[in-house]
Formats: C-alpha cells, sequence, structure tokens
C-alpha cells in the first residue's frame, strides 16, 4: 500500500464526497495525485466540480486507486461490475492514513455498542496523562484531517464495519472489539460476515501489539468459532470471556460508564493505562470527571422526582438494553427504522419499565414483539409520545421515574439521523419540563 507522499502523479477516484471524501480529496491534491471524483447525489457533485474533476464517465475510465466510501454499497450499486472488475484497486482513507504514518502509535478500536465511548475514553486517559493523542475516524476529525506526521503522536481511531470491510491491513499498536451482535445485517447479508468484518481489527496488530477481544456475550460461540475459522493469531489478542470485575466503588464512576455493558470497557481502559505507563490516579481520575458523549444516555435534566435521558445513538435493541438495565420506573420511547433480524426482548425489563411509546412509521414490528409484556401507546411521533410520557409520570410525583428515548432503531424513517433526533428530544425537554 502507497503512503500519501508516494501519491504524486497517481490516477485516483474518490467514491463519495461527503466528510471523509473531502477530507481525501483535500489530502491527495497537497501531494500531486491525478484526482477524480463522483458522488451519487448530485448536490454534492455540484459542490465540489469547481475545485475537483467531476468525472460522469467514471466507470469508464481507468484508475491506479479508487478510494471509496464506506457508506457506499459496492455490491448493490448500479455499476457494482466495475467494482468487481476494480476490487484489488479499491482502498479506503484509513488504508492511506495507516500507510503514511511511521513510528507513531495507533489504538484501534470497533464493536457493535460502545465504540464511541471507548473510543473518547482511551484519548480522555491519554490527554489527562499529557500524552500527544488525537482522536478520529468514524468518530472525531475524518483521518485524512489528523496530522500523520507529527512525531510521538498515539492516534486513537474509532473504526466502523463498513471501513473495515473496505480496508486492507491496518497496522496498530492496539485492537479493541468491543462485542458483536446482529447489526447491519442489510449490508453483511448474514451474522457471520458481519462478525468476520468486525474481526478484520486484528489483522494488522504488531509483532508487540496486543488485541482485545470481549467475548462476554458470545453465548453460542459464535465469534470465537469465526475467529478460529479464520485462522487468526490469538497469541497476542486477550480473549474476555466474562465481565470482569473491576473492584471500583460506584461513586468514583461517572454516570455514562455504569452498567454492566461498561466493565469490561474500565478492564480495557485500565490495561491500555499500563501500557502506556500511566498512573492509577489518572486512570481513576479520568473515570470519574467522564463527561460521556451526546445521545448516549446522556442525561438531559432532572426534575423533582423525573430524569430525561436521550439514548437517541441506540438504534438496535443490545444498545437499549444497557439503558433499560440501569433504570427503574422507565416511560420508554422506542421505534423508527428496526434493523434487519433485530429482536426486541424486554421480558427480564418489564418489572423496570412503566410503559413503552411506540413512534415512526414501523409500528407493527416494535408492537407485535412487546405489547404481551409491557404496556403500550402507540404514538407515531416523538411529541406525542414525549407529551403522553409525561402526563403519565405526572400521576407519580413521588416516585423516581425516567422519561427514557431509546428507540432501538435508526432515525431515517422520520429524521436526517440520530442526532437530529436526540436534538429533538431535548428540545422538547426544554419546551414541556
Amino acid at each position: 500500500m502507497l503512503s500519501l507522499e508516494q501519491c504524486s502523479q497517481k490516477k485516483f477516484l474518490v467514491f463519495g464526497l461527503g466528510i471523509s471524501g473531502d477530507a481525501t480529496l483535500s489530502q491527495l491534491k497537497k501531494n500531486n495525485a491525478n484526482i477524480e471524483c463522483w458522488d451519487d447525489n448530485k448536490k454534492l457533485r455540484e459542490k465540489f466540480k469547481n475545485k475537483y474533476r467531476v468525472s460522469k464517465n467514471w466507470f469508464k475510465n481507468n484508475y491506479d486507486f479508487i478510494v471509496i466510501s464506506p457508506g457506499i454499497n459496492i455490491y448493490t450499486h448500479p455499476k457494482k461490475f466495475f467494482f468487481q472488475k476494480n476490487k484489488n484497486r479499491i482502498i479506503t482513507d484509513l488504508d492511506l492514513f495507516c500507510s503514511s504514518i511511521k513510528d507513531q502509535k495507533v489504538i484501534m478500536v470497533t464493536g457493535t455498542n460502545g465504540k464511541s465511548t471507548m473510543s473518547k475514553l482511551i484519548y480522555d486517559l491519554l490527554k489527562n496523562s499529557k500524552k500527544k493523542v488525537y482522536i478520529g475516524g468514524n468518530y472525531g476529525t475524518p483521518v485524512m484531517y489528523l496530522p500523520y506526521k507529527e512525531k510521538s503522536a498515539i492516534f486513537v481511531l474509532e473504526i466502523s464495519s463498513y471501513q473495515l470491510d473496505y480496508s486492507w491491513r491496518l497496522p496498530s499498536s492496539v485492537s479493541i472489539l468491543l462485542n458483536v451482535s446482529p447489526d447491519h445485517i442489510e449490508r453483511h447479508e448474514s451474522f457471520n460476515k458481519y462478525i468476520s468484518a468486525k474481526l478484520r481489527i486484528f489483522r494488522g496488530l504488531t509483532k508487540r501489539g496486543i488485541g482485545f477481544l470481549d467475548l462476554s456475550n458470545d453465548k453460542e460461540s459464535k465469534i470465537f468459532k469465526v475467529l478460529k475459522s479464520e485462522k487468526y493469531d490469538q497469541r497476542n489478542i486477550e480473549l474476555i470471556k466474562k465481565n470482569i470485575n473491576h473492584n471500583i466503588k460506584d461513586d468514583l464512576i461517572s454516570p455514562p460508564l455504569k452498567g454492566i455493558h461498561f466493565k469490561n470497557c474500565l478492564y480495557i481502559a485500565l490495561r491500555i493505562a499500563k501500557l502506556f505507563k500511566i498512573s492509577k490516579n489518572i486512570y481513576l481520575k479520568t473515570i470519574k470527571n467522564f463527561k460521556g458523549l451526546p445521545h448516549r444516555q446522556e442525561i438531559v435534566k432532572t426534575k423533582n422526582n423525573l430524569t430525561f435521558i436521550n439514548d437517541s445513538k441506540a438504534t438496535n435493541f443490545s444498545s437499549t438494553e444497557v439503558a433499560l438495565n440501569n433504570y427503574k420506573n422507565i416511560h420508554w420511547i422506542v421505534g423508527g427504522l428496526p434493523k434487519a433480524k433485530d429482536k426486541i426482548m424486554v421480558h427480564k425489563y418489564k418489572k423496570s419499565i412503566m410503559r413503552a411509546y411506540i413512534i415512526g412509521r414501523n409500528i407493527n414490528f416494535f408492537l407485535k414483539q412487546i405489547k404481551n409484556t409491557v404496556k403500550c401507546n402507540i404514538s407515531y411521533s416523538l411529541e406525542k409520545a414525549f407529551l403522553s410520557a409525561l402526563n403519565k409520570a405526572k400521576n407519580y410525583p413521588n416516585l423516581k421515574q425516567v422519561i427514557l428515548l431509546s428507540p432501538s432503531a435508526a432515525s431515517f424513517d422520520q429524521y436526517k439521523n440520530f442526532e437530529h433526533r436526540g436534538n429533538i428530544f431535548k428540545q422538547l425537554v426544554k419546551k414541556y419540563s
């Protein structure tokens, strides 16, 4: 794989002109590459046509490399035969970045749920110990905007299954796979293929590198079987087969890191602290002061006995389970665009859920799975669900309750993205409470 400095006069197609595509174009231009670009979105093409060569006949041309945006599904795209023919030329911005760094250390994080929180926790830990650290990838700054030439830098990169699926060998000092539960099956076609994509994070571990694979929720050993069948070298991968008791007092842990879901995250963070020779005092200070991330069990407001929590990032049920496990007396706002083959299994949380309020355009999907276990309101809109939950909560003024937006679904049936959905919820809290 070539570095950015070796791109001069090489012919590139940058396919996908979102944030990462824009950053890639900028770096390739600085390094005198011969660039063409394309996006199926006409508005994006218009935005770039005065700065770069937008080629409407891209599928007829020859290229040395094709930098693909992870959001593009090359297997179902109308020009999929072009991508099949040029499969060995397809790379990602991550490939370019990782080929361009030299002695810097890279920490890579993936997983179905919690990867952004884990990445930010590691970043804070290193930052608090005065390390020269940067965070990017799927969360934060696009990798092409990170200072890849900076000596002694440490890069914390969150990586999605889409990025891993298209990338080649990604060298790393530390690779972390937090958890895997069925997600993005419509893209990967099967759970095993999704697991396979996630495990690719271990392909580039350096000789002295270390991997962490959380198998605590791998009850049917599906992840371990794929790991074994694909013949990964397990000698430098630490397999975490159960939730590890970290023996840290509850009042020393920031609320966004509480709950069984984060036990192994705290353990991995402690192991990284030891690897980078960070004191336990700095580690404890970091987990106590960790602020969490927007839309991930974000406490918007507490008034009297009622707490409003924005967990809009919960786009599958395994993510919602974390919140349901952490709280009691919940008015649960759920619904949206469900993930393929996701199961909403609420039986063990029925004592914690006072009522569910179903929103979105896929009411029946959620209603069928929860109506026999918890009381349900069919609300359709987020505002109607919020007001119904608020009115119900007022009937129990002396009881500590939670209004929780944790949809277990994607947002695209009603919103631009999960951030948009979460921000609307926060506006409703501000307006009505």
